[in-house]
């Protein structure tokens, strides 16, 4: 019974820990070609990750899955530490794969749109070091949100 009664009160401590928070934001930065094979090919994703808590984050690795116009894209892995400080940044280089398949998906399909797009979701996990666990997130965006950001204050055109 002490056993038990211990491990709640740890678990809920861990809760307790957790209520408040607000999620740390993963947005994609860039993705550029690496070294590759003909049936597999490499790419530099590099990840921002954004933390608007008042508490440091001590990260260890992270994982994702990144498709763009509603097929996979690529996946990656990354196993480097980080300090995400406390309402502050920073930005994580990850090495991922894609398949000459998912790539070929995707010239194809963006040659057969009238008006080519680039829409993509971006989700995964953010594994803390120590025993906090993970937190997982999920982002998407597009063109169209990039057009917009770079557009002037009160109009709809680019700078």
């Amino acid at each position: 019974i002490l056993r038990a009664a211990t491990g709640a009160a740890f678990v809920s401590g861990f809760a307790s820990l957790a209520a408040g928070r607000e999620p740390i934001e993963v947005n994609l930065v860039q993705i550029a070609p690496l070294p590759s094979t003909a049936f597999e090919h490499r790419l530099r994703v590099d990840l921002r990750l954004r933390n608007p808590n008042d508490r440091a984050y001590e990260i260890d690795g992270l994982r994702f899955v990144l498709d763009v116009n509603g097929q996979r894209l690529a996946s990656g892995v990354s196993s480097e530490s980080a300090t995400l400080p406390r309402l502050g940044e920073v930005v994580v280089p990850v090495t991922t794969t894609t398949t000459l398949f998912d790539l070929v998906n995707q010239i194809v399909r963006f040659g057969t749109e009238e008006q080519p797009r680039f829409e993509y979701r971006l989700r995964g996990k953010i594994f803390l070091a120590g025993l906090w666990g993970s937190l997982s997130f999920e982002r998407e965006g597009s063109d169209t949100d990039l057009r917009r950001r770079l557009a002037k204050p009160g109009t709809s055109e680019p700078r």
